[in-house]
């Protein structure tokens, strides 16, 4: 009976490995394919498709801009996105002023959801959690959604 046991016991720890190798080598494999395929891809391009494209020069002969001016509320909530990990107490500050200033626009599920995130951060969960209705409210689809209530367990439909 202990042979077996023990039998049984090498063989699986055998087969154990044969297959943690075998899955190993599949997945260095694909890993090599997909090396392979995206430098031969680089390799077909044509090549001005790598060149950057010329600036635009101005009658004057200066350079004009290539981009248009970034939106006001667009650099907001880029830079609440960029602090609200490193810097939650900035990233809350700026949220609330941005939702002030700008009210529900097309940056304000985001700036809502780090909003909450921010308080988050910063422990302060009885305010995470009294901003989540008013995320539901104007956000009732909102992608944040679903990643706000696992931080605060506060769905659309929790009594307040």
């Amino acid at each position: 009976m202990k042979r077996t046991i023990h039998i049984i016991f090498w063989l699986s720890l055998l087969t154990a490995l044969a297959v943690f190798l075998f899955r190993r080598g599949e997945r260095q494999q694909e890993t090599k394919e997909a090396q392979e395929s995206s430098s031969s891809a680089e390799l077909r391009a044509p090549a001005l498709a790598r060149v950057p494209p010329p600036a635009l020069v101005t009658p004057d002969g200066g350079s004009a801009p290539t981009a248009e001016p970034e939106d006001p509320e667009a650099a907001v909530a880029r830079e609440i996105r960029n602090i609200v990990r490193d810097n939650p107490a900035k990233a809350v500050e700026l949220a609330r002023a941005a939702r002030e200033r700008y009210g529900d626009s097309r940056y304000s599920d985001d700036r809502d959801g780090f909003l909450v995130q921010g308080y988050y951060l910063l422990h302060d969960m009885a305010a995470a959690r009294a901003e989540m209705p008013y995320y539901y409210k104007h956000h009732p689809q909102g992608r944040w959604g679903n990643y706000l209530f696992a931080l605060t367990n506060v769905g659309p439909n929790s009594p307040p």
